[in-house]
């Protein structure tokens, strides 16, 4: 074989990176894939295992399965394209124990072959047999109008109103990291009146490298993993949730009403950039969580509990962790407890140039706070004779 005619074999076993692929997902008309749920979802990512970009048409897809993207992946969104967690619903009436047959108040979003998870009463703790707070991954054999049909018969009784629906996360990237996740919607089902488990269950994009607590990183942190002009409305869980991931951005999205945090940067997550995100109606808006040198600037973080939290969690080192964050340009209003809260073993942050209302708690010293404007919450004004910080 000639000399050129081995470089024309490698670049065709090699494309470059602007050459790999585009998969297009429409739920009707001309597309790469048809579809509007979660297998629909997982077979397009799939093809796009060498890398490459994923356009989602406009439409409602229903995820009742996690969806997991392989690495060097772009998803993009048309505009009018949600991804959707279907809502919990509740138990119609008692199910007996040994009986595989559950009746609810409407199974319109239950198939074949999904796990669920049931969960006693709102206001009981335990199921009758005094201990079990949860059934999970309960798999539905078939549905035949309202009534489910399990594989596997209950253990005790399922009481009426018990609730009922899916736990699972919605985008679980790969533990490299290396995607991009674009303009996409994103909806949680949630229900004020059906509470339901969030934290690490129930959340829409979770990326994770291997990690332990005492031991640290149990293995290489993901990278550049991107969240861009995305919107996240009614989540139980997380928006998003970052574990030992490092140097990418959430930017530009929009979070409200989540039961959880809104943007979890959780162990050892460094070098990120967490700018221009609007922030409504959450426990705890911006969290960094045994999490160093990254930058939180821009953002509007509205009716929380803590606007933006910082933290050490008891189990991990003291040291090396939670340094050199910057918390700066952010704009908080209506915290119920305190606008920022950077708390004890965290150092070295620098935490100025915010606009809020109510408190900045910082309770180590080595750490540059200010200046900062605090407003007055009745009117939005700085308070009558109060100085920046």
């Amino acid at each position: 074989m000639s000399l050129s005619a081995a470089l024309l074999a490698l670049v065709l076993a090699h494309p470059a990176q602007d050459e790999r692929p585009t998969v297009v997902l429409r739920q009707a008309g001309t597309a790469d894939v048809l579809g509007d749920d979660d297998v629909a979802l997982q077979n397009a990512a799939n093809r796009l295992k060498g890398g490459g970009t994923l356009v989602i048409g406009p439409g409602r897809y229903v995820l009742r399965r996690t969806v997991f993207l392989p690495v060097d992946v772009v998803v993009r969104g048309e505009e009018g394209a949600v991804l959707v967690l279907p809502k919990p619903v509740l138990a119609a009436e008692a199910a007996h124990a040994s009986s595989k047959e559950l009746h609810l108040t409407d199974a319109s979003e239950f198939i074949p072959r999904v796990l669920i998870q049931l969960l006693p009463p709102v206001g009981s703790e335990f199921f009758a047999d005094g201990k079990t707070r949860s059934l999970e991954l309960q798999q539905v054999e078939r549905v035949e109008g309202n009534a489910l049909f399990l594989r596997d018969p209950l253990p005790f009784e399922i009481p009426s109103q018990s609730r009922v629906g899916y736990s699972h996360k919605l985008l679980w990237l790969d533990k490299e990291g290396r995607a991009s996740i674009e303009g996409l919607a994103f909806e949680g089902g949630r229900v004020e009146a059906i509470p339901m488990p969030g934290h690490s269950q129930r959340c829409a994009i979770w990326a994770s490298a291997p990690f332990g607590f005492g031991e640290q990183r149990l293995g290489p942190p993901g990278q550049g993993v991107c969240v861009r002009r995305c919107t996240f409305r009614d989540w139980y869980g997380r928006g998003v949730a970052l574990y030992n991931q490092e140097n990418g951005v959430v930017e530009n999205c929009v979070f409200e009403r989540i039961a959880d945090e809104a943007i979890d940067l959780d162990h050892f997550v460094e070098h990120f950039r967490i700018a221009g995100n609007v922030v409504r109606s959450a426990p705890w808006g911006i969290v960094l969580n045994d999490a160093s040198r990254n930058t939180v600037e821009n953002n509007q973080v509205s009716d929380c509990e803590i606007g933006i939290y910082s933290w050490w969690y008891e189990r991990t080192p003291r040291q090396g962790i939670n340094e050199e964050n910057v918390i700066r340009g952010n704009e908080i209003r209506g915290a119920r407890q305190h606008a920022i809260h950077v708390a004890k073993t965290c150092v070295r942050y620098v935490i100025q140039d915010n606009t809020v209302e109510g408190s900045i708690l910082v309770e180590e010293a080595d750490n540059t706070v200010g200046p900062n404007k605090q407003l007055d919450a009745r009117d939005g004004t700085a308070p009558q004779g109060a100085k920046p910080q």
